[in-house]
């Protein structure tokens, strides 16, 4: 399914939420604390669309130059899913950024904005871990949009998520295929009707809205699951289940989840791991099933003490 994001472009934190609630309200399943809001408000801008919105993707278009792996830690410790480093920086950059956050299971997102997107494509083929999103991005100066930047770049034969950028309307969109996330910036925020632009915009895209709201305890738990690499869950819905892969699923496209009932059924290691019946096992096994993930789910009928002293935290519904 394509995805829709919401670039929350705007100097005013206050504002940028409003905006944003909208645009939850019509089912948009991304929010980017935008590089404007993020130099206007701080990381505070990521923490509070973090907060609020733990269902959400939330991506922080830090349009990382320098400092890769400094930068990313930044918007890992903020609440942030998704960092942006520009393919205009040095690959020694890109890789460390992105290797940050693969570290944390979260994604990364490489932008061209004023770039040819076949120079960085070809620098990204040195990198030895690709990221998640390659962003064919349109900057609003320029005399294009980022459907006309699709239509001229080669990128059938990329292996990553293909966003695009820049200037979209729904007419735009209509004629835009065979991306994984479509990002639209003023024809939302600048509207009289945030929501409704919103709606139209989905629509054009052909993405199905996203109407899951968490309560406070499922919104607990998809927080601790962005804090914290090993979360035990006590007798959670499946829905809350689902929203929090989605969100890790999203983060990464090529995302590789496991899931467990029995020892004997753990992989050697990988990205994410979901341990069912996680009460009814041992410690040791516990302990020897978590170590090799990046992100662990310990799901448990009940809150027994050997999940204490394994999870870094433990959400009960």
């Amino acid at each position: 399914m394509t995805l829709v994001q919401v670039a929350l472009d705007l100097t005013s934190l206050e504002e940028a939420l409003d905006v944003a609630r909208s645009c939850v309200e019509a089912g948009v399943q991304v929010l980017e604390a935008g590089t404007p809001l993020i130099k206007a408000e701080g990381e505070r801008a990521i923490r509070a669309l973090s907060e609020e919105f733990p269902e959400r993707l939330i991506v922080a278009d830090t349009k990382t130059m320098d400092v890769g792996e400094l930068e990313a830690k930044m918007v890992l410790e903020a609440g942030g899913d998704v960092g942006c480093v520009l393919g205009a920086a040095p690959e020694e950059t890109i890789s460390s950024f992105v290797g940050e956050m693969h570290r944390n299971a979260a994604g990364a997102l490489v932008d061209t904005i004023g770039c040819d997107p076949e120079d960085v494509m070809e620098k990204l083929s040195r990198i030895e871990e690709p990221p998640d999103y390659l962003l064919l991005h349109a900057a609003i100066d320029e005399p294009i949009h980022g459907g006309e930047l699709l239509e001229n770049a080669n990128v059938d034969d990329i292996d990553v998520g293909l966003a695009v950028a820049g200037g979209l309307t729904p007419e735009r969109i209509d004629e835009i295929d065979g991306v994984d996330l479509i990002i639209v910036g003023g024809y939302i925020t600048g509207a009289e009707d945030p929501e409704e632009a919103a709606r139209e915009v989905l629509e054009a895209a052909g993405s199905e809205p996203y109407r899951y709201r968490p309560d406070p305890s499922d919104a607990e738990f998809l927080r601790s699951i962005r804090r914290y690499d090993v979360v035990a869950a006590i007798d959670p819905g499946s829905e809350v289940l689902n929203a929090a892969l989605n969100v890790l699923e999203w983060r990464r496209p090529g995302l590789e989840v496991a899931e467990a009932g029995d020892p004997d059924e753990v992989p050697d290691g990988g990205d994410v791991l979901i341990v069912k019946g996680a009460d009814g096992w041992s410690g040791e096994d516990l302990k020897k099933a978590v170590g090799g993930f990046r992100k662990v789910i310990l799901v448990a009928e009940d809150n027994v003490l050997k999940l204490h002293g394994i999870a870094d935290a433990v959400v009960e519904f």
